[in-house]
């Protein structure tokens, strides 16, 4: 497009410069009395070839403007997305989250004498990192020149339970396990319009006592499933279990698990939809949706 606006500017230019030779010629020959028909054909084709030109100038010019605002809205509308299954991972395991299919996963530690590291996740957004160190680490990925948000992740050594430090370091980690007491509680007192607004709930324990498997998937021994509450679609979250499940798509579930940061996905019609996560301790098939 910018080569035709280039050539179509030339021509103008062309044209215009032939427009007033013409027109003098024109205008000498007829004070001489001279015969005007060479000079006015010249004239003639020379205007029209100038509204030609101008008219492809003007043509050229809102294609590269809509060019231009297309550009600018695929940019304002092309979104890299990240996220980890656990944000805190005790025994120097395998990291594994979802990510925009295609896009390389960063791992770039907060302490200097760290070692970063890169993976790419799959066609279906999976990655996963075992080579991570311990440490603390800030995680974001990049496609096509676009970064998404970062995260937080925390890798801790393991320790041997009688450590002397142990009863501290279980005393600190009581907010990643989940509490009956607690689990129950909330689901009492709480709705799900509460937990879909914030990240507040994170470390928070969860009991849900039945949602319907709207899709499940399962690999390297990771499930996460997406899930509805209270026979209402809009009230989904979605479940990482470190482990396999029989539940699968239209299965009523049961489910015990501790509140992660809020995570985003694809929809079938090519949205996407930001809802509360849990990371699940226990996942019960309860029954099978009959309709």
């Amino acid at each position: 497009m910018e080569t035709l606006g280039v050539l179509s500017f030339l021509v103008f230019l062309i044209a215009i410069v032939l427009f007033i030779v013409s027109t003098i010629g024109w205008i000498f020959k007829k004070a001489k009395g001279k015969e005007l028909s060479k000079w006015k054909k010249t004239s003639i084709y020379s205007t029209v070839v100038v509204f030609l030109s101008f008219a492809l100038l003007l043509f050229a010019g809102i294609k590269s403007t809509s060019t231009s605002s297309n550009d600018k809205s695929n940019a304002r509308n092309t979104t890299v997305s990240v996220s980890l299954y656990q944000n805190k991972v005790d025994n120097v395991t395998t990291v594994k989250g979802t990510a925009t299919p295609g896009a390389t996963v960063h791992f770039k530690p907060t302490s200097e004498d760290g070692i970063s590291d890169t993976v790419k996740a799959n066609k279906k957004g999976k990655f996963s990192d075992d080579y991570l160190v311990s440490g603390k680490y800030t995680v974001y990925a990049t496609y096509h020149g676009y970064k998404s948000p970062k995260s937080q992740l925390t890798i801790t050594e393991y320790k041997d339970s009688d450590s002397s430090s142990s009863s501290s370091d279980s005393s600190s980690d009581t907010s990643d396990s989940y509490n009956a007491t607690e689990g129950e509680n909330n689901a009492e007192k709480y709705t799900y319009g509460d937990f879909v607004k914030s990240d507040d709930w994170v470390g928070k324990s969860y009991h849900i006592s039945k949602a319907e498997v709207l899709q499940a998937d399962e690999k390297d021994g990771q499930t996460v499933l997406l899930v509805y509450t209270d026979d209402d679609p809009d009230h989904t979250f979605m479940v990482a279990y470190d482990g396999k499940t029989p539940a699968v798509e239209d299965d009523y579930v049961d489910i015990q698990g501790v509140f992660s940061k809020r995570q985003s996905y694809d929809t079938k019609i090519g949205g996407s939809n930001t809802v509360p996560s849990l990371v699940a301790s226990k996942i019960t098939v309860t029954g099978k949706d009959s309709d």
